[in-house]
């Protein structure tokens, strides 16, 4: 159990080191990006508090390993608190964010891996209290308050933007790389018009054959399947308009089309449309 836990302080070392001296950290997916834009402590301290986790699990193996057990079992303790904010940082992911950190697996796997190692009372006391934590995430409703982070994670999405002169609408048009009618929606958005669109894939593509693009230096597409997800969306093509009052979606490549060639491609946009064409979330 000890080297699990120097093993899982090393590792936990190496990306602390990543991100003060590269300022990114280490991931194999896209699901880290997205838990670190939605914590509130820095992703240096996280790390940091684990850290001293798994070095306070490695000394009290090492300090019982040649002394008696204790009155109160402290390593047990401190095992189920391991994995009980793992349950909660796993519910979060599934249930909130709706994708997975490659990394936070890694030492969700080391804590499970050591409460295995304490023996079957452990897995007995361990199971329950995990489940509970998943179960309680199941009941609770996080979307609207994720929803007032949709400013930041509509820009983290863009991949590229296309702007002409005096744009009078901000419009973000999410799409996939091997949709057919999201294909049709950006051909009639290669020439220039009245709005300026921001294009949120939610797919890892790398260009785009639409002329005259201003592209992001980085986006993550996960968050675009996060923010659909949050209002229910399953399906693509959809265009979000920022509106005074709002939001609205519209979805679907006859809806969309229909819409922007009111809203963008005239001199002066209809004030008003047809409402049947769009749906508030």
């Amino acid at each position: 159990m000890q080297w699990i836990a120097l093993l899982a302080c090393g590792f936990i070392a190496v990306q602390m080191a990543m991100i003060i001296f590269s300022g990114k950290s280490l991931c194999l997916n896209d699901g880290c990006g997205i838990a670190e834009k939605l914590t509130t402590v820095a992703p240096l301290y996280l790390n940091l508090s684990g850290f001293v986790y798994f070095l306070a699990v490695f000394c009290a193996c090492r300090w019982f390993r040649t002394r008696p057990l204790p009155a109160f079992d402290w390593l047990r303790l401190l095992l189920l608190i391991g994995l009980a904010v793992e349950g909660v940082l796993v519910s979060y992911q599934v249930f909130v964010i709706h994708t997975l950190c490659s990394y936070c697996l890694i030492i969700f796997s080391c804590i499970v891996l050591l409460n295995i190692l304490y023996g079957r009372q452990q897995l007995f006391l361990g199971i329950p209290l995990f489940l509970a934590v998943l179960a309680a995430f199941t009941i609770l409703n996080f979307g609207p308050a994720l929803l007032t982070l949709q400013n930041q994670t509509l820009a983290s999405g863009t991949i590229a933007v296309k702007k002409c002169a005096l744009p009078s609408k901000q419009l973000y048009f999410f799409f996939s790389s091997d949709c057919p009618h999201c294909k049709n929606v950006l051909k009639a958005l290669e020439n220039c018009n009245s709005c300026e669109f921001h294009f949120n894939p939610v797919d890892k593509i790398k260009s785009l054959s639409i002329p005259e693009l201003e592209y992001s230096r980085t986006y993550n597409p996960a968050l675009n399947r996060l923010i659909l997800s949050l209002v229910k969306i399953q399906t693509i093509p959809v265009l979000l308009v920022q509106n005074p009052d709002g939001l609205t979606f519209i979805k679907g490549e006859e809806s969309i089309i229909s819409f922007i060639s009111q809203a963008c491609f005239r001199e002066e946009p209809q004030l008003y449309l047809d409402s049947s064409l769009y749906n508030a979330p």
